[in-house]
């Protein structure tokens, strides 16, 4: 089974130019050669043959890939929640589905749907108070600065 870099390469031909390598490797060109003539590496030259050799097409089959963690009931909840509280946090999302997901898979489910989930403070925004004293010190500290 080829890499994921051989996939992403393969991916990236068009069915033109898997034919034309297909037309090419039938008439016993060389996989350089082919490769130069239709200007990909010959990574993807190579795994176009072998993918036509295989399995008699030059198309990867549909469901080849990474399996689903999640059904669509599930994606439609993860969908909901975010459109409902628009406040909830990723990991808050995954508590609430109860699927074994990993944080990235659900900001990738809502960044589809043109959502974002918000992210927790890192630290706690600055009281009235706090706020009024860095003032303060910002004022007295350009007073300084002017005065030397």
């Amino acid at each position: 089974m080829p890499g994921k870099c051989a996939r992403r390469h393969f991916s990236q031909l068009s069915k033109f130019e898997r034919g034309l390598i297909i037309g090419m490797k039938t008439a016993d060109w060389s996989m350089r050669r082919v490769a130069g003539q239709v200007d990909r590496s010959e990574c993807a030259v190579r795994n176009c043959w072998e993918q036509w050799t295989r399995g008699g097409t030059h198309a990867w089959k549909t469901g080849s890939g990474v399996t689903r963690k999640t059904t669509r009931k599930e994606d439609r909840r993860i969908m909901r929640q975010a459109l409902v509280d628009p406040t909830v946090t990723c990991s808050t999302i995954r508590a609430d589905v109860e699927v074994a997901i990993v944080l990235q898979t659900i900001s990738r489910h809502l960044s589809e749907a043109n959502l974002k989930s918000k992210h927790p403070f890192r630290a706690l925004p600055l009281t009235l108070e706090h706020r009024q004293l860095r003032l303060q010190w910002c004022q007295a500290k350009s007073m300084w600065n002017v005065t030397d």
